[in-house]
């Protein structure tokens, strides 16, 4: 039997009662039980087993009021897959502008291939920039080192870099001196590399699957900062 692939869209978890009750919850534990709750209301709604969708996050009133945020987690260096992850976050808010875009892959290391893997996805971010789709672009978990050279390779150069202060206590100061130089916003943030691991995919969906990428999506009221809408886009392989 060939693979297919899965979407779940969990919709605004912010609305989910459940996730509210369990304050502390780190992202992973967050992701897990937003696809659990998903996946059960769907089930209780006969939807199509290859498309499901939680609460509808669309209605985006006041839209030049509101930035869009989206964090894309690739656990293959696959451009294809990329795209589709950044075509589906149009589609769930029926929108042809994205404010800030972030892609995390690999684990903050200096090495030519992770250098490689990156030069491969970066690409696809570049073409929706140059088509006036996405306003702001960046990495998370990147070498200093590796950072600066993708800066100074990219024909669209990232306005963004995320650390995780959890692996890296202080911030590296030639990533501090790079990033004021250049005008680059540097942010903290306390996602894992990769959001979803096999088994904690396995354990929501209840088969062996192979993750094809995870998009954290956000909306904010832009002039007050408010989070008005907080959800995932997962695709796996089953």
């Amino acid at each position: 039997m060939e693979p297919s692939s899965v979407l779940i869209n969990t919709g605004n978890i912010l609305s989910f009662n459940e996730l509210k009750l369990k304050v502390g919850q780190n992202t992973n534990e967050e992701l897990v039980e937003a696809l659990k709750i998903t996946l059960r209301e769907s089930q209780a709604k006969n939807h199509a087993a290859n498309a499901t969708n939680g609460t509808d996050p669309t209605t985006l009133e006041d839209r030049k009021e509101l930035k869009i945020t989206v964090k894309i987690f690739m656990p293959s260096a696959d451009p294809d897959l990329l795209k589709k992850a950044i075509d589906e976050s149009f589609k769930i808010f029926d929108t042809d502008r994205i404010e800030t875009l972030i892609l995390a892959y690999g684990e903050a290391k200096n090495t030519e291939s992770e250098l490689a893997q990156l030069q491969r996805l970066w690409p696809v971010v570049e073409t929706y920039v140059n088509d006036g789709k996405i306003c702001h672009v960046g990495f998370s978990n990147v070498d200093t080192e590796l950072f600066i050279k993708l800066y100074e390779w990219a024909t669209v150069r990232p306005s963004i870099v995320q650390i995780n202060l959890a692996s890296c206590c202080v911030v590296p100061p030639a990533l501090q001196t790079f990033t004021k130089e250049h005008d680059v916003q540097l942010l903290t943030h306390n996602d894992p590399y990769q959001l979803l691991g096999k088994d904690s995919l396995a354990d929501v969906v209840g088969a062996p699957a192979k993750l094809q990428w995870v998009v954290k999506y956000q909306v904010h009221v832009k002039c007050r900062g408010v989070l008005t809408v907080k959800g995932y886009l997962v695709q796996y392989e089953k």
